[in-house]
């Protein structure tokens, strides 16, 4: 085999591997894009179970923990957020309550992620 026959070969073999990667490139794309799809329909029916919940038209006890433990963060939440502003206002006359409030909500909130992501 010729020097040009092995150069042939040899782009030949690297254009199949670029070939290769752009298709795993595009299907990782891709696959992405599905998970995103695949996280908004979770929480558009998050939104929907929890409208239906608050409404009293549905009531399930396998939704009754995750329900508290959302109505809990937002709890925790809204109280972080109105100490942000009190802070931001320079309202916090007394400097040392204001984060012994922060750390007991803090250790309050629940781990919000852990069993909504794995379901």
């Amino acid at each position: 085999m010729g020097i040009k026959d092995q150069v042939k070969k040899a782009a030949s073999t690297v254009g199949a591997g670029a070939s290769k990667a752009g298709r795993l490139t595009q299907a990782q794309v891709k696959l992405t894009s599905l998970q995103g799809a695949v996280g908004s329909a979770e929480k558009e029916l998050g939104q929907a179970t929890l409208e239906l919940s608050e409404r009293g038209e549905l009531q399930a006890p396998a939704l009754e923990a995750p329900l508290t433990r959302l109505r809990e963060a937002k709890a925790a939440v809204a109280a972080k957020q109105a100490e942000i502003a009190a802070i931001k206002a320079g309202s916090d006359e007394d400097g040392a309550a204001a984060p012994d409030a922060g750390a007991e909500a803090a250790t309050e909130a629940p781990d919000s992620g852990a069993s909504a992501e794995s379901s």
